[in-house]
């Protein structure tokens, strides 16, 4: 699946994180070392979803409603999705709430002659 396409199922309300993963707990440099791999094409690992019409609690203030149908539910993947949907959508995803993300990994910048990666710093 695209990255796009992931981050669609999270805008549209079909794809949800359950109550029962940790929190977001990437610091800037992991999303860094993640951007990183991507633009070299390294592997970045997987992500393991659960379509279910019975899904378990969920994160966040939307809560799944019976005539959704199936969705799906993350199961591995958590930190890397949650990370790029905030350094590409520049918000914080709809299963958090902004005081629940400890480490704003958003404001990465990639220099397009060097590829190094910085955060952008008000002066």
């Amino acid at each position: 699946m695209k990255i796009s396409n992931i981050l669609e199922k999270i805008d549209e309300k079909q794809l949800f994180i359950p109550a029962f993963q940790r929190e977001y707990v990437w610091k800037r440099e992991d999303a860094k070392k993640l951007i990183d791999s991507l633009i070299k094409e390294y592997p970045t690992g997987t992500m393991l979803t659960w379509e279910t019409s019975n899904p378990p609690e969920l994160k966040g203030p939307h809560k799944y409603n019976e005539n959704q149908g199936a969705i799906r539910v993350l199961l591995d993947g958590q930190q890397r999705i949650t990370t790029l949907y905030m350094l590409i959508r520049g918000q914080i995803p709809p299963y958090y709430h902004a005081t629940e993300i400890i480490n704003d990994t958003r404001n990465l910048y990639v220099n397009l002659d060097t590829l190094e990666l910085s955060y952008y710093l008000k002066t």
